[in-house]
């Protein structure tokens, strides 16, 4: 059921895009997945099981790259977008989807992490993607100066 706030969904995605767009979300998925798990200390006894995992997301994107470019749609669109939240440190990224009707536009938050563990987050960031015209707009308000700012 729609609404007049939701678009409605259309079925026109070429295989090709559709390959595309399961590929970058297999890669930003495992990616995703992987630097939680190295993170967690629990990787060196899986490292078997991971490199699979990479295997197999480096296959799906073989056959999406015998389709054309892997980073954009038949219709010139880009496949994913990326931008920094703070340059260097925090980035984010989105898997735009092939059918731009499918999608809306979308808004998180977070916390930025702190400099030290157990001290305070600086600050805090809205991040808002923009199907339409395929742009990442983040917004920081930090709430504790940077090392430099005092």
């Amino acid at each position: 059921m729609t609404n007049s706030t939701t678009p409605a969904r259309s079925t026109n995605v070429s295989a090709s895009d559709a390959l595309k767009y399961a590929a970058a979300q297999a890669r930003q998925t495992a990616n995703w997945a992987l630097d939680a798990i190295a993170g967690s200390c629990c990787n060196s006894d899986h490292e078997a099981e991971l490199d699979a995992l990479h295997s197999l997301v480096d296959q799906i994107e073989d056959f999406a790259t015998e389709l054309g470019d892997l980073g954009r749609y038949s219709d010139g669109r880009l496949v994913r977008s990326a931008t920094w939240i703070v340059e260097g440190d925090l980035s984010t990224g989105h898997v735009w989807h092939p059918d731009v009707a499918a999608e809306e536009p979308r808004t998180w938050r977070g916390h930025l992490s702190p400099a030290c563990p157990g001290a305070p987050s600086p600050g805090v960031y809205e991040v808002t993607t923009d199907p339409l015209t395929q742009e990442i707009h983040v917004r920081v308000v930090r709430t504790v100066p940077e090392d430099g700012d005092r």
